[in-house]
């Protein structure tokens, strides 16, 4: 059975990232990293992470979805949705108040139809250009 907890060490999500074929972070830019995040969610299997999603917030109008990631043999079941979920119910709960939060996100490629059925929309459309990026030592 998959348990979601909110916290994951920096071992285990440098672990996670490398299994789903992302770079290794430092430990002390991994920590800091999860540290500062507005919000964290992880899914687990019995003491094995098989999965996480976080959110960085300026805890106004701005939301960035990051590392969402599931093990290659988990996928499928389900739990990357689920990690939505939760990260959704997290950010829905910001504009309670009736405030305007803009939530981005930067699918993989092959990925934009599972967050489309999650609500999000593919850039560039009629009303957003693309996406943009800039590495630093990337």
């Amino acid at each position: 059975m998959i348990v979601y907890k909110n916290t994951i060490s920096t071992e285990d999500y440098n672990k996670l990232r490398l299994a789903v074929g992302w770079k290794q972070l430092n430990s002390v830019q991994a920590e800091r990293g999860l540290k500062n995040s507005a919000y964290l969610t992880s899914a687990w299997d019995g003491d094995k992470p098989v999965g996480m999603a976080r959110v960085i917030s300026d805890g106004g109008y701005m939301t960035l979805i990051v590392d969402v990631m599931v093990l290659p043999q988990y996928q499928g079941q389900g739990i990357g949705r689920a990690l939505m979920v939760n990260v959704n119910s997290w950010i829905d709960a910001l504009g309670e108040d009736g405030s305007c939060v803009m939530v981005n996100l930067m699918a993989t490629p092959g990925n934009e139809g599972f967050y489309e059925k999650l609500g999000f929309e593919t850039r560039p459309n009629d009303r957003m250009g693309a996406g943009m990026v800039r590495w630093i030592n990337g």
